[in-house]
């Protein structure tokens, strides 16, 4: 049952280059709404190619928050995230117009509907820093089969190539005793639709294909090149720039073959997150919007 005290929300996820900023784009349009971007890479100022932003010409009379809000060398956590979007939200509904969250990030966008976060769980320096020195010698493998150990449930649903969050899930078992995996829902603030956007998987492979060509022809390679200074940030985790900075001499062509296929694993395991993520949810294909547009419609007429 809606209550009347929350507020009306919507989120447009799926895999990359599935279209989620085209859709948004139109909804907005056609429902007066504002994006809030839900993707931890686009976050960063300066990476603007690699990881897909709309540019201002795109986005014309939209309003788009939550890009480009911090440099390349910040340590942001989801839970700021979720602090930091929901004071977005409250003021686009104070003005009268629908929020719609768009991006990949799933846990961006479960912790921020769910209610369910660890934002104010104790933080320690020290601590993090011990544990980043570990991670580092004894290998991402190993930090993730000690953190299965002691919160098997969180261990499953984190990628062992994800230092950071297998990093803070061991940090709050090690300053609370509580596992990460057991965190408390809050009261939720929205009444939220997730519409995860789906394609064929040939047809998403060679959007994704023709993307990262796009993206290599917009200039990827000299604007990763210009970053170098956050060579050692979690910003150049994204996909692309940690490649082209790994290797880069590499061949323009095989690095565009590089980077396509880890973009299309990337895909499998966004589209596993989003199955899997316990949320009021539909699937819908990416390219009948006149579906996307009825569904959102009766969601938001809905009292």
């Amino acid at each position: 049952m809606v209550q009347a005290h929350r507020i009306k929300t919507i989120a447009i996820v799926g895999c990359t280059a599935v279209g989620k900023s085209e859709t948004a784009l139109k909804l907005a349009k056609d429902f007066d709404g504002v994006l809030v971007g839900a993707d931890s890479m686009q976050i960063y100022r300066g990476f603007d190619i690699g990881t897909g932003k709309l540019t201002r010409a795109e986005c014309g009379d939209i309003d788009h928050r939550m890009i480009d809000i911090v440099d390349g060398d910040a340590d942001f956590s989801v839970g700021e995230y979720v602090r930091l979007a929901e004071r977005e939200i409250a003021d686009i509904a104070s003005n009268n117009k629908l929020p719609i969250v768009v991006g990949g990030t799933g846990m961006y966008v479960y912790s921020l509907f769910s209610g369910c976060n660890f934002a104010d769980a104790p933080k320690n320096t020290d601590l993090r820093n011990s544990l980043k020195t570990s991670s580092h010698f004894l290998g991402g493998k190993i930090m993730h089969s000690l953190l299965t150990a002691v919160d098997d449930k969180s261990a499953c649903k984190i990628s062992a190539n994800d230092c950071k969050r297998v990093i803070r899930a061991m940090e709050i078992f090690a300053l609370t005793g509580e596992l990460k995996s057991s965190a408390v829902t809050h009261e939720k603030h929205y009444d939220d639709l997730t519409v995860v956007l789906t394609l064929p998987r040939d047809v998403l492979y060679d959007k994704i294909n023709k993307r990262v060509q796009k993206m290599f022809d917009m200039g990827l390679i000299e604007e990763a090149l210009g970053l170098q200074r956050y060579a050692r940030c979690g910003s150049m985790q994204a996909l692309g720039y940690k490649q082209i900075l790994a290797e880069p001499s590499m061949p323009r062509d095989e690095l565009i073959a590089l980077v396509s296929q880890k973009t299309r694993n990337y895909a499998k395991r966004q589209m596993t997150y989003f199955n899997n993520m316990k949320l009021d949810k539909v699937f819908i294909d990416a390219r009948d919007y006149g579906a996307i547009y009825d569904c959102v419609k009766r969601f938001t007429e809905n009292i």
